[in-house]
């Protein structure tokens, strides 16, 4: 079970495209900051449609955003709750022991939910890494052809340059065995 008290939902934000690496003092930030760059970063984009993942990614990220302000929301709702139902009127106490399990079960939902979105966001991350590593494999094994190709090229003209040679020492081809050919048929005839 999910220790909701303990439960920290800033540890849940926004992920960046890429990895940002960095000094660990600045990326630290409070509220209002990650907040003003959360705003900053769902700016509606006019320029065309994002890739599914990249669409994804932000949904994901607007949710993480929400769901952090739904479970402040409801912490609040479960403190009024305990001090309403500490209060002497049993008609109370009993509506706010309701709202207590209600603003429990949602915290619990919440936190689910959230642990899942971080999970997709990492293989989303994951995802994007692999690949851009097979895009550099791709375009390692681009070179590697291209690097072969010339070599082929390389040789296929060191060995016309060899058969140039020959040619020009022997003749050209077939004219000596043309001539042994025609004495074989002489003598068998």
């Amino acid at each position: 079970m999910i220790d909701i008290e303990s439960f920290e939902p800033e540890l849940y934000g926004y992920w960046p495209q890429r990895r940002a690496y960095g000094d660990p003092l600045r990326l630290e930030a409070d509220e209002a900051d990650a907040r003003e760059a959360a705003e900053a970063y769902f700016l509606e984009i006019k320029s065309g449609p994002a890739a599914p993942a990249e669409e994804l990614r932000v949904l994901l990220n607007e949710m993480t955003v929400e769901m952090r302000d739904q479970f402040t929301a409801f912490r609040e709702l479960r403190r009024a709750a305990e001090v309403a139902s500490a209060s002497g009127d049993e008609a109370a106490a009993k509506l706010a022991r309701a709202d207590l399990k209600a603003a429990t079960d949602a915290m619990s939902l919440i936190v689910r939910t959230l642990e899942k979105v971080d999970q997709l966001q990492r293989q989303i991350a994951r995802d994007r890494e692999l690949a851009a590593e097979e895009n550099d494999a791709a375009m390692g094994l681009e070179d590697a052809k291209k690097r072969f190709l010339e070599r082929i090229d390389e040789l296929a003209e060191q060995r016309a340059r060899q058969l140039l040679a020959e040619w020009q020492v022997t003749g050209p081809p077939g004219e000596g065995d043309a001539a042994a050919g025609g004495t074989l048929q002489a003598d068998t005839g």
